[in-house]
């Protein structure tokens, strides 16, 4: 009802009730006891249902993926001499959902003309990216080469969403590979495997729920030679910082800005393996000399950043806004082999299970 017509109704009643008690006597006017004025009963507020999830709302969009089999993306480059100028990627990505608009730089800049309810992925995938760059085994000399292996399964991005509901199990296998010889020499390379699996990005969301059993590997690999590697002077504590050999294996991953109302839950039952190796040969006790080489191998899983949460108590989701589970298997390593000198190099080796995260204003 409008409030103009509920006002009118409300006054109307008021009039009618009180002419009725004039007209019925009562107090010391007289007449058989009317009992005086007595005020409408106000109407009933309507019930918000917190714990709704707005399946099939006529204005929001509901969506349901669900992918089996097996994606294979791989690139070769073999048998060659010396390599200049060489890029490689190998991307695969199942189950994805993007209902805003991006600038260049990736950040979100506005929700489409579509709001999202309920987004159910379910994934049992096998994905597997490859590069490979194989020189002779005498000696090849390879200048400025970027290798990329990628696989992303489940994948929600939206302003305001409702539930998201993942699941996945498989494997995912992210490698990439440049062999040289005896007397090789490589100057400028970039090695970047990564496997994303279950992940949610948005402003404001109600309910998320993601389980992983998909093991994951992550891998980078470089054979050199006696003539060894360098680069560009790097600074390894800028911002920016890309490094040689970097390998990252990432599952239930959140970051929002308010959870409103609802709650999360993250279960993870799966292995991470994140390697980076590279081994530079000697020849006759000569060895490789290494200079501005970096490792980082990554392992995250159950991550969940969140700007604000609203709490809707213990009536919807148990009493908990976060629930974490975590029984996973975590590896992550770097190797550097040579017998040369070694200079302005850097290894980090990183675990992470179950982290939230709520930042300060």
């Amino acid at each position: 009802m409008k409030k103009t017509v509920f006002v009118t109704a409300l006054l109307a009643t008021t009039i009618l009730g009180a002419s009725a008690a004039y007209a019925g006597g009562g107090g010391n006017h007289g007449g058989g006891g009317g009992g005086g004025y007595h005020p409408p009963t106000p109407p009933t507020p309507p019930v918000v249902d917190v714990c709704a999830n707005d399946l099939c709302n006529p204005n929001l969009a509901d969506f349901k993926q669900t992918l089996e089999g097996f994606q294979k993306a791989i690139n070769l480059i073999v048998n060659v001499d010396d390599a200049t100028g060489i890029v490689q990627k190998a991307v695969n990505a199942g189950n994805l959902v993007t209902v805003v608009q991006e600038d260049d730089a990736g950040l979100i800049t506005a929700q489409l003309d579509i709001g999202l309810g309920t987004v159910l992925q379910d994934a049992d995938i096998d994905q597997f990216a490859l590069n490979k760059l194989d020189g002779d085994s005498w000696g090849s000399d390879f200048d400025d080469v970027t290798q990329s292996a990628t696989n992303v399964v489940n994948s929600v991005t939206g302003l305001k969403i409702v539930v998201v509901d993942q699941t996945a199990t498989n494997e995912q296998t992210s490698a990439n590979k440049i062999l040289g010889g005896k007397f090789s020499k490589f100057y400028d390379l970039e090695q970047a495997a990564t496997n994303v699996v279950n992940s949610v990005t948005g402003t404001e969301v109600k309910r998320i729920i993601q389980n992983v059993e998909t093991d994951q590997s992550a891998s980078n690999f470089i054979l050199g030679g006696k003539h060894g590697y360098d680069a560009d002077a790097v600074d390894w504590n800028a911002d920016d910082v890309t490094y040689t050999q970097a390998a990252v294996n990432a599952a239930n991953l959140i970051n929002i800005d308010l959870l409103r109302l609802g709650g999360i839950d993250q279960v993870s039952g799966h292995s991470q393996s994140a390697t980076n190796i590279a081994l530079f040969q000697s020849f006759h006790h000569y060895g490789a000399d290494v200079y501005d080489f970096g490792q980082s191998a990554t392992n995250v899983t159950n991550s969940v950043t969140v700007g604000q949460i609203l709490s809707a108590g213990c009536g919807c989701y148990g009493a908990y806004e976060i629930d974490q589970m975590a029984d996973a298997s975590q590896y992550a390593k770097n190797l550097l082999s040579t017998l040369g000198d070694v200079s302005n190099t850097v290894q980090s080796a990183t675990n992470v299970a179950n982290s939230i995260s709520i930042p300060t204003p």
